[in-house]
């Protein structure tokens, strides 16, 4: 408050303009003010209730805070205020998502995905579009669409930012993941290895904060050279995920799908000790998850905690949750 209070003595000199306080929330914003922010974006409005880009932040700041159904009437807002913004667009997308309101989502998706732009900026939105298409898919089990999503997002995005920018990091490692669902072993290793050449040849990725970004293609890719029966290197690609996930999981111990990825390269490791140990912790965080989410969007939630419940032998009630996995649209 000590903050905006200053900046709001300074009014008294002149008055500042939507914009001013705009740019005074980023500042608060980028110093993890949060609640300073929205004040600073509040008091944007009532100067230009006009403005798109206050109501945008604020919807931003209110999605962060958990308030889901308050930041999408100030994302509304903003659509309303800017009809043609992607980026708006996509963001009120994904806080449906979040919410589990996947249907809601896919029909933004598919509104923004029916023409090209001719703007860069704007097909880069577009591919943005596309990649979360791609994960919902991939969410329900539903691979072969997820990945003529996935192939729809890099080819629209590629070619504006080599080389290969961070966001598109994640669309190769989910692409792996996807081929290695469908039985494309060596196209998976060939995905993950495009993610894990860009990370080696990108100055400032490889300090140990960073390999945050290469446990999944090392372990997508482990699996897919375990299933091509090259054994030695899945084994090598098996230890490099175990080590980037053993980072993730100090990192985030909230976080269950880390626990389940760990656990899964221990598996292939045939450590199966550790293994189980981190499978026990990934079906605990993940029926945290699932008693803190919108129920409809725990959909994958279910699916990999019954995974892991099989991996333990807990084979009642592993078949339990995937049968509410079913229940709630997963169809791999």
């Amino acid at each position: 408050m000590i903050a905006l209070a200053a900046l709001c003595s300074c009014t008294l000199a002149q008055e500042k303009t939507a914009e001013d306080w705009i740019e005074r929330g980023e500042e608060l914003l980028f110093n993890g003010s949060l609640e300073e922010s929205v004040e600073a974006f509040n008091k944007a409005i009532e100067v230009d209730p006009q403005n798109g880009e206050a109501w945008r932040y604020k919807a931003l700041i209110l999605r962060d805070q958990g308030e889901y159904d308050e930041a999408i009437v100030a994302f509304d807002r903003a659509i309303e205020l800017d009809p043609q913004n992607a980026r708006v667009k996509v963001e009120k997308a994904g806080t449906l998502m979040v919410m589990g309101r996947q249907a809601e989502a896919l029909a933004i998706f598919d509104e923004l995905t029916t023409e090209v732009p001719e703007d860069p900026e704007e097909r880069l939105w577009q591919s943005s579009a596309w990649r979360s298409k791609g994960n919902v898919f991939a969410e329900q089990g539903l691979w072969n669409e997820s990945l003529v999503a996935y192939d729809r997002a890099i080819e629209l995005g590629l070619g504006y930012d080599e080389p290969l920018p961070l966001t598109f990091y994640g669309i190769w490692s989910n692409k792996g993941r996807v081929l290695n669902k469908l039985g494309r072993y060596e196209d998976a290793v060939e995905a993950c290895d495009k993610v894990l050449t860009a990370y080696n040849e990108t100055a400032g990725l490889t300090s140990p904060a960073m390999m945050l970004l290469v446990g999944e293609p090392w372990l997508w890719k482990a699996e897919a050279l375990e299933a091509l029966g090259r054994g030695d290197e899945a084994s090598e690609a098996y230890e490099r995920a175990a080590d980037a996930f053993e980072l993730e999981t100090s990192a985030y111990p909230e976080i269950a799908k880390f626990w389940k990825y760990k656990a899964d390269a221990l598996e292939g490791m045939g450590r199966h000790e550790e293994a189980a140990a981190s499978y026990e912790r990934a079906v605990g965080t993940f029926e945290d998850e699932i008693e803190k989410n919108a129920e409809s969007s725990n959909i994958w939630r279910y699916q990999w905690m019954g995974e892991a419940l099989e991996a333990l032998g807990r084979d009642s009630e592993a078949e339990a949750a995937y049968a509410r996995a079913r229940e709630l649209g997963y169809g791999g």
